[in-house]
């Protein structure tokens, strides 16, 4: 980094600086990271390194080195992932016309975004998103291509795993359709807690159970069932075509794969399920990210 600033050649400094960033591995001494002088020391070296990553991507932008520019921006998502580096990854992607990549790395953050935090990727990235789709929209397709680009990539068993916006347009879709035939949907509600009630706050227990329960979920339920993570220690299942009998089974089906195992963990469970005609007609809401609708 030092060399980079004494010299006056601009190409020869963003050379060094591209040479610092792909030897810079992430956290410094992170066996001391517990120790507050190795930690200052970290915080700045993140610092100096995104500094110059920044600059660097600026300066190979303006080159057209956009090969360059995704593999020193993918490197950075892989050591901060929640820094949103994915997005000068896009950036660069777009520019060498590869949009559906663009759209996958989207998909995936998004994804990886909820699992573990519970939010949305931020403005910018959203926006980025929606303009991607709008240019890859206007290439023409035969409908064949476009329904190989709908369908999934593998066949999965058991129930349809959404992302939480997904699952969103999925619930008001089928309850537009059930006006016209009548057809029974319910929505449940499947906690985690601590045993006693509470939902359960333990990171290291929650992480575990809700890895699980996910999985159970999957495994327990039909194909034409869909799913989401609604926080992280609480799920939202869409029962389609499925009788108001017949929840309590399905819960109990739940909860006995579970708990196939550990017996104890069925104590960890609770939920709650109401037909989406009852929620509709009732205007009971549920919160998606901040949004008072479903």
């Amino acid at each position: 980094m030092e060399k980079s600033e004494e010299t006056e050649d601009i190409r020869t400094k963003m050379e060094l600086l591209t040479k610092a960033c792909r030897i810079y591995k992430g956290e410094f001494l992170p066996e001391l990271s517990g120790e507050d002088w190795a930690l200052l020391e970290s915080v700045e070296y993140k610092k100096v390194y995104e500094k110059a990553l920044k600059e660097v991507c600026e300066y190979k932008k303006a080159q057209k080195e956009y090969q360059s520019v995704l593999e020193l921006s993918k490197s950075a998502s892989e050591i901060y992932p929640f820094d949103e580096w994915q997005s000068v990854m896009m950036e660069a992607l777009v520019a060498m016309n590869r949009y559906k990549e663009a759209i996958q790395i989207y998909e995936d953050t998004a994804k990886f975004f909820f699992a573990e935090l519970g939010i949305s990727p931020s403005e910018k990235m959203m926006e980025q998103f929606k303009e991607m789709s709008e240019r890859v929209s206007y290439k023409p397709q035969v409908l064949k291509d476009i329904r190989g680009g709908l369908k999934e990539k593998y066949e999965e068993k058991g129930a349809y795993y959404c992302s939480l916006p997904s699952f969103r347009d999925t619930y008001r879709l089928v309850t537009r359709i059930i006006e016209r035939n009548g057809q029974s949907v319910y929505l449940m509600l499947v906690t985690l807690t601590d045993g006693k009630g509470r939902p359960l706050e333990n990171k290291e227990r929650l992480k575990v159970l809700s890895e699980e329960l996910d999985r159970t979920i999957k495994c327990s339920l039909r194909k034409g069932d869909s799913y989401t993570r609604y926080s992280p220690n609480q799920f939202l299942i869409l029962l389609v075509g499925t009788k108001q009998e017949n929840c309590p089974q399905i819960y109990d089906r739940i909860t006995k794969y579970f708990s196939r195992e550990h017996k104890t963990w069925a104590q960890y469970l609770e939920y709650y399920v109401s037909s989406i005609v009852d929620v509709e007609q009732k205007k009971s809401k549920i919160t998606f990210n901040g949004q008072n609708d479903l």
